[in-house]
């Protein structure tokens, strides 16, 4: 018997608890027997290391023999002959799509990777968009197609924004597959009548928010000129009267870092679920696409470091230190609802994400570009990554193409696959959770995804405080299990 190979051991309120980023879903409480267990499993048998561990008291043999299944299934100890728990049956499979539908914005941020214009999507490419989801759907491959609608700002082009999903949905149904569907905004835009209608279809909503303040002003201003968080304040007040809980999304720069914290325990107060993303670039706030407007508006963090690509230094002290705490105030405010007794709202584990880290369930590359995930531009443009949609070797959308052949054709980045990785990754307890990190940023930056992220020693940070707050709350609803059983009895 031995443990998993990457297995993380931790302690929460007292309680133990083992996680393997592996396995599936394998965050595991564990009792004392449990935990003795896997502290000797070291290559012997289980009965060796039963009657080691019991001393030959039956009792406590027991005790532990009762432990067995439940390490082995989850994958958190391992015995020859016995599989691990593997991932829930899937009930279908789904195409991913990204749907650009302008380059308009009411906001001009300045780590954008769009240059701002007033294209936006045309009658024949809508109609090609909904042909080839279409052929798609025929296709039988897949049982669901979804889409997420973005821009530039989508919602200024809701009217299309309508047609599309209304179309898609009709003639998916045609072919037994279901069409669903998420919106990307900045939540300043909020046309009459699109909150309740948003609602009444089932349209995920998430919401770009960078600060407080001056902070969002500073980060988000308006095109033009003037700050964006009273309007940002005003639409979330609209999406929220029609009974939305938007998705918060934080991109994390220089300039917006040291307020972090107080941007946290915001969202914390207003229980809204929310993600954090690091700017996509090596230098921090600037870009890593060609244009450089970015590295001219935005501070510049980049330590000598640098150098080899890994964010450090002073600049990675920095990072490190503003997470810590933020992640203070999610275990705090975690911790405060289970003494409470309440569920955790929003759930934690369920909606709490820190860029494309996947810890339940083992990942070979951070997104789906490449494999089932295609971007669309609004002028017909094709590409694995959104990032990538203005790129000069962008395909072109054809409407009688399913879209997985086409995506299996338009290669800008060659096979965009994993194949050998790295050494500091492959002997890393977290490569199957990170997988290095954004593959567009590692292909540009090395013209392959084998090597490490330059926010590996964040990822580093951040993994443990998000497993060990998702420890927290399963023992909240391992507690709370308790107190029904002793009532009911």
């Amino acid at each position: 018997m031995t443990r998993a190979p990457r297995l993380a051991l931790g302690v929460v309120r007292g309680r133990r608890f083992g996680h393997d980023p592996d396995g599936h879903n394998a965050l595991v409480l564990l009792s004392g027997a449990a935990g003795a267990l896997l502290d000797s499993a070291d290559g012997r048998t289980l009965g060796e290391l039963v009657a080691t561990l019991s001393g030959g008291h039956a009792g406590r043999e027991a005790m532990l023999l009762k432990q067995v299944p439940l390490l082995l299934k989850s994958g958190l100890l391992r015995s020859p002959g016995v599989t691990p728990r593997g991932p829930a049956k899937a009930a279908g499979r789904t195409f991913q799509l990204w749907l650009h539908l302008t380059n308009a914005c009411n906001l001009d941020c300045p780590y954008c990777y769009i240059d701002k214009s007033k294209t936006k999507l045309g009658v024949g490419v809508e109609q090609a968009m909904v042909g080839s989801i279409e052929r798609t759907a025929q296709s039988g491959l897949y049982t669901g197609i979804h889409a997420r609608f973005a821009g530039g700002e989508p919602m200024l082009q809701f009217g299309a924004l309508k047609r599309v999903y209304g179309e898609a949905t009709t003639r998916c149904a045609r072919h037994d597959v279901r069409f669903s569907a998420a919106i990307l905004t900045n939540g300043t835009v909020v046309p009459d009548g699109a909150p309740e209608w948003v609602a009444t279809h089932g349209l995920g909503l998430s919401v770009s928010v960078d600060g407080l303040g001056e902070v969002q002003d500073r980060m988000r201003p308006r095109m033009g000129g003037g700050g964006s968080f009273k309007l940002l304040q005003a639409g979330l007040a609209k999406w929220r009267s029609a009974g939305l809980r938007p998705y918060m999304l934080l991109t994390v720069g220089d300039s917006n870092l040291d307020e972090l914290p107080e941007l946290t325990a915001w969202l914390l107060s207003e229980g809204l679920p929310f993600r954090y993303s690091l700017v996509r670039d090596l230098q921090w706030g600037a870009t890593d696409l060609a244009d450089q407007r970015g590295a001219q508006r935005c501070g510049d963090m980049r330590p000598d470091s640098f150098d080899a690509g890994i964010l450090g230094g002073a600049a990675l002290d920095r990072v490190r230190g503003t997470f810590h705490r933020c992640y203070d105030l999610i275990e705090a405010h975690v911790g405060a609802q289970v003494d409470a007794q309440r569920p955790v709202v929003p759930p934690f584990r369920q909606t709490h994400h820190f860029c494309d880290l996947s810890l339940w369930r083992p990942i070979a590359k951070a997104c789906g570009a490449g494999n089932n995930y295609l971007a669309i531009g609004d002028g017909g443009a094709l590409s694995p990554c959104q990032a990538a949609l203005h790129d000069a070797e962008a395909g072109r959308l054809r409407a009688d193409v399913p879209l997985h052949t086409q995506m299996a054709e338009t290669r800008p980045f060659g096979a965009f696959t994993r194949s050998v990785g790295n050494d500091t990754c492959n002997r890393c307890r977290h490569k199957p959770s990170c997988a290095g990190g954004c593959p567009l940023l590692l292909h540009r930056r090395e013209g392959h995804i084998d090597g490490r992220s330059p926010y590996c020693e964040v990822f580093r940070a951040v993994i443990p405080r998000i497993v060990r707050i998702a420890a927290l709350e399963q023992l909240g609803r391992w507690q709370q299990a308790q107190r029904d059983q002793a009532a009911s009895l």
